[in-house]
């Protein structure tokens, strides 16, 4: 890991001639006169062969003087490569091109007489098939003594592109682990030597560690022992400090005799800062027994962690999973409704107790208070003894029962969702995002990561801006129709599981971090939307974008258990639908779902069936395409009170957009100009020639969904009969 990628292609025997062992000075000249730059050739003897010959890297001793090379000797690895023994590589006689022989001569000069190092690739020339294997090659200027025979070579070190190219991916996997974590770690040899640190590491132990031992804090008295190569330093005998640093330490090098194996202990840490003063901090040691990817030795990685630290973090995740569990039990007293808000909420629900009768019921209560679990009896006691308001019992298990209650109606057409505002404190999309992907049994049929999911439906929410209709709240409302349509519209008898669990993730992400401006204002004013987008679909391409790279985030990433190909599949359906609620699209969907969905539906002829399993993915994909546009103006089959709200909403939004113009010197665009008629006045219109036709349609193709255009007619009359009556000066 210390080594940059260049030098992968140094490491084994070119490094093996750089190390500390004794060397023999040589002081030759070659025939012509010239003098050897030998005075560091390190002069390899029978021993050092042996060491070579073990390396895992493919090493070559080749002599390139007189008319064609001599091959001298080979390391196992390179023999293993080529497929031959020693004697009968040392026997290859080699002929080549007047090319080659130029290149031949080169290598002399350059490495064998000059002393130069020399890199390139080249090719491993296999002995029986003559196959070729690509190679990264070090020449280097040796000098080795064969029976007796001191002879001056040249040492190959080749790397066959394969092994380099992996070796290379892990030490830049190695290094980016080092460089990047924010706890100390170090690498160390079996016999207690560093190979390297990162920086947090030097920045706790100092710059001097060397030592395996020096991260345990142990001292001078404390690690004797520990590494034989220093014990005939000491001379006679010595005693050996047995501290809890040393049993650990000794502990550790026990379990992590076995590959792949690990060792965890916590242990208060000392260390010695530059200027002398001590600090000790109580640490949590992990150390794991990996292999060197170049000399196949086994090394040792060790981290440090505050165990404080740590022990937050455990008890948060037992925290979450003891919420989990209260969850499930009451989910199974509740059927169906929204057992997880616990989790989801956080602190807002103590209680978990629905009290429908007017007098609590204290013998068959359980307050729920942090992670304490409280009896009846504790709370007869705390009631007694003015601990506890009984108004504070009553207060937290109406809260939760209404917001029960409103959760109970979510598969109904008739849907207040600024009920649902107020009851879940201004975070409706979080809930019932939740609540409709636990209701389908989603987040268990996709196994999805129950805490990365609350993270990243919390991340979805604090992305909306406070505009007056494209909202937290509105997605929620969007949220609401899209799974009444699944459940009571009869779409979820016509897609897949796959596709209700796009359809309702769509849903929620369909105008993330919506700035309240059409697209029409982001083309105009080529807004940084519209530049990325390429002018196609800017508020819908962003929407997507921003929500997709919530999920890069690992801790929002609740996907992480699903096969890749799932996820593609996932991510197009919720491309295809969010991209759909561009209303540039509408008559296109529109008039596709009428030719390639209602005419089948009305051919006696079509053997069509609803069924998911005979329908393309195709037509699913227009289908839901079609039920996400529905849903995203779904306040206009709303209660009338509700659809009056978010009209007014949207007029106000539209007016905003308009004063913005207005400010920019732009033309203002229709319906925008607050000191003329706007949405509120024209819904008549607005619902004949752009809603009516989506929803015939669609009860057409799904006659379960009658409700939609049932209340849809209640809405339009509410406005004809405005239109009708004279208008009252203001």
């Amino acid at each position: 890991a210390k080594a940059s990628q260049h030098r992968h292609t140094c490491l084994g025997g070119a490094d093996y001639l750089a190390s500390g062992a004794p060397i023999r000075m040589m002081s030759e000249q070659d025939p012509a006169g010239r003098p050897r730059n030998l005075s560091s050739t390190r002069v390899l003897e029978q021993a050092d062969l042996i060491a070579l010959d073990a390396l895992p890297v493919n090493i070559v001793l080749v002599d390139f003087k007189g008319p064609a090379p001599k091959n001298l000797w080979a390391n196992k690895a390179h023999l293993n490569t080529v497929g031959c023994k020693l004697e009968d590589f040392c026997a290859v006689i080699l002929c080549a091109s007047d090319g080659e022989v130029s290149v031949w001569e080169h290598m002399y000069d350059e490495v064998q007489i000059g002393g130069n190092e020399l890199c390139m690739r080249t090719f491993i020339s296999h002995y029986h098939n003559h196959q070729k294997t690509s190679a990264e090659t070090l020449y280097k200027q040796c000098a080795v003594n064969l029976d007796g025979k001191l002879q001056t070579c040249v040492m190959l070190t080749l790397w066959p592109l394969d092994v380099n190219h992996a070796n290379v991916s892990d030490t830049t996997y190695l290094t980016a682990l080092l460089e990047a974590s924010p706890y100390p770690l170090c690498l160390f040899t079996f016999n207690g030597h560093l190979i390297t640190c990162n920086p947090a590491a030097r920045q706790v132990f100092g710059k001097t560690i060397w030592l395996q031992s020096d991260i345990f804090g142990m001292g001078e008295r404390e690690r004797r022992g520990l590494n034989l190569d220093e014990i005939p330093a000491w001379g006679g005998s010595f005693r050996i400090e047995r501290t809890e640093r040393r049993s650990a330490y000794e502990s550790m090098m026990d379990a992590l005799a076995e590959p792949k194996s690990s060792y965890e202990v916590d242990l208060p840490i000392r260390n010695k800062a530059e200027d002398g003063t001590e600090t000790s901090w109580y640490c949590r040691v992990l150390a794991q027994r990996h292999t060197d990817p170049v000399t196949a030795q086994p090394i040792i990685m060790v981290s440090h962690q505050d165990v404080t630290a740590l022990r937050n973090v455990e008890a948060e995740l037992g925290r979450i999973q003891m919420n989990e569990e209260t969850n499930k039990g009451l989910m199974a007293h509740d059927s169906d409704v929204a057992g997880s808000l616990l989790t989801l909420l956080g602190q807002d629900w103590d209680f978990l107790r629905d009290t429908t009768q007017k007098n609590v019921q204290l013998d068959n209560a359980v307050e729920c208070s942090g992670d304490t679990l409280v009896s009846a009896a504790d709370m007869h006691l705390r009631l007694a003894s003015g601990q506890m308001a009984p108004e504070s019992l009553n207060l937290g298990c109406n809260k939760l029962s209404a917001l029960r209650t409103v959760l109970q109606k979510a598969d109904e057409w008739c849907f207040d969702v600024f009920e649902l505002e107020r009851e879940t404190d201004g975070v409706p999309l979080q809930v019932l995002g939740w609540h409709v992907l636990s209701k389908h049994n989603l987040i268990e049929e996709f196994n999805l990561d129950h805490v990365k999911l609350i993270n990243f439906l919390r991340q979805v929410e604090s992305g909306h801006l406070d505009n007056p209709y494209h909202s937290a709240t509105h997605v929620a409302d969007v949220v609401q129709s899209m799974n009444c349509i699944i459940t009571k519209g009869g779409l979820g008898k016509f897609v897949g599981r796959l596709e209700t669990l796009a359809a309702l993730l769509a849903a929620c992400i369909h105008d993330f971090e919506h700035r309240g401006f059409n697209n029409d204002f982001l083309i105009k004013t080529q807004d940084e939307w519209a530049i990325d987008s390429n002018d196609k679909s800017p508020n819908e391409s962003h929407h997507l974008s921003a929500a997709f790279r919530i999920l890069r985030n690992p801790e929002c990433n609740f996907l992480h258990r699903m096969p890749q190909q799932q996820q593609q599949q996932l991510r197009k359906l919720m491309i295809e639908l969010v991209l759909a609620t561009d209303m540039a699209e509408h008559m296109a969907i529109v008039s596709r779902l009428k030719t390639d969905l209602l005419k089948r539906l009305e051919n006696p002829d079509d053997d069509l069936d609803l069924g998911q399993d005979v329908v393309s993915d195709s037509l699913k994909s227009l289908v839901l395409q079609a039920a996400i546009k529905v849903a995203d103006i779904g306040h206009l089959y709303a209660p009338q009170q509700v659809h009056i709200k978010w009209s007014e909403r949207l007029e106000e939004e539209m007016w905003l957009q308009g004063d913005v113009e207005k400010q920019r010197d732009m033309k203002v665009s229709f319906l925008m100009d607050r000191s003329k008629p706007g949405v509120t006045k024209s819904q008549p219109g607005f619902v004949d020639f752009v809603v009516r036709p989506l929803f015939e349609t669609w009860v057409a193709c799904f006659p379960d969904c009658k409700m939609v255009t049932e209340n849809l007619d209640k809405n339009y009359e509410y406005w004809k009969s405005k239109e009708a009556k004279p208008q009252t000066p203001t």
